[in-house]
């Protein structure tokens, strides 16, 4: 299960339709030696998050989207399922948010059903 906190609040992420993580290996250098080796300065490693979920109502799908659009400004900590076969925690970025229409005859504001986003660790 994946847990956000921001500003000392902790919120129970959804059961998600889709979720990938990625580990982003970080280099701050690579150049090749006189020799021709090729000689690397790494970063520690960085988590990505790709989410995404399907709402049954419009009204889930509001109270999620809006709290997804509140992380948009701030840096917040994620404790979130790993291939590692652990729980990992990290302080993470929201970017970007996407959102599918699925019908718009349903009212001034349609039924928008899913819903994706990107957590990065900072």
């Amino acid at each position: 299960m994946m847990k956000v906190t921001n500003g000392g609040e902790t919120k129970k992420i959804p059961a998600f339709t889709s979720y990938e993580v990625t580990v982003q290996p970080q280099q701050k250098s690579a150049e090749r030696n006189g020799n021709g080796k090729l000689v690397r300065e790494t970063l520690p490693d960085k988590w990505a998050i790709q989410m995404e979920w399907e709402f049954g109502t419009p009204e889930e799908f509001y109270i999620m989207f809006n709290f997804l659009k509140g992380l948009t400004r701030v840096d917040f900590n994620v404790s979130f399922p790993a291939p590692t076969g652990k729980i990992e925690s990290g302080v993470f970025y929201i970017s970007p948010i996407s959102a599918k229409l699925l019908n718009f005859s349903r009212g001034a504001s349609g039924w928008w059903k899913t819903l994706k986003c990107s957590f990065v660790e900072v």
